[in-house]
C-alpha cells in the first residue's frame, strides 16, 4: 500500500468523513463535477484548482480529498501547519495558506477548507509535496 492510500485511510481522515456523513463515490459516480454529485459523498481529484472537481474512488499520488456533505457544502480536505488549522478555525482573517494532499513537514494538522470560503485556488506546484496556495476568506 502506498503512503498516499495509508494517509487516505488514517483513523483521522475516517473519523472526519464519519463527521461530515460522507461516503465513497460509487464506479458509476467517478469523473463527475462534485457540484453534479449527490450529497454525502467524498473523493478524490487531481485537479484541485480546477473549477470543477472530478472525483475518483481511489487517492493516486498526491490527490486532494473533497467532501460533499449531507448539507452539500463542498470542502477541500488537506494539511497546513497548526497556527494555520487555527487560523481557519478562527474565521475571521483573510489568509493565503499551503493545503498539502497528505503531511508534509511542518504542515502536518488536517483541515476541512469550506469551498464557499476559498477566494483562489492556485495549481499545485507538482514538487515539494504538491502544495495548492489556497486564500481564504473570513467567515461571512
Amino acid at each position: 500500500m502506498s503512503q498516499d492510500q495509508d494517509t487516505a485511510q488514517s483513523p483521522e481522515r475516517e473519523a472526519l468523513r464519519v463527521r461530515h456523513g460522507v461516503r465513497a463515490v460509487t464506479s458509476a459516480e467517478e469523473g463527475h463535477d462534485v457540484k453534479a454529485l449527490p450529497a454525502g459523498v467524498y473523493g478524490f481529484t487531481a485537479a484541485p484548482a480546477a473549477p470543477e472537481l472530478p472525483l475518483f474512488t481511489q487517492a493516486i499520488v498526491r490527490s486532494t480529498e473533497v467532501h460533499k456533505t449531507a448539507s452539500g457544502e463542498i470542502y477541500l480536505i488537506g494539511y497546513v501547519q497548526p497556527a494555520e488549522a487555527e487560523a481557519i478555525r478562527a474565521r475571521v482573517e483573510p489568509l493565503r495558506v499551503n493545503l498539502f494532499p497528505e503531511p508534509r513537514d511542518a504542515s502536518e494538522t488536517l483541515v476541512a477548507i469550506p469551498l464557499l470560503r476559498i477566494d483562489r485556488r492556485l495549481p499545485p506546484t507538482r514538487d515539494n509535496g504538491n502544495a495548492m496556495a489556497v486564500e481564504v476568506a473570513p467567515a461571512g
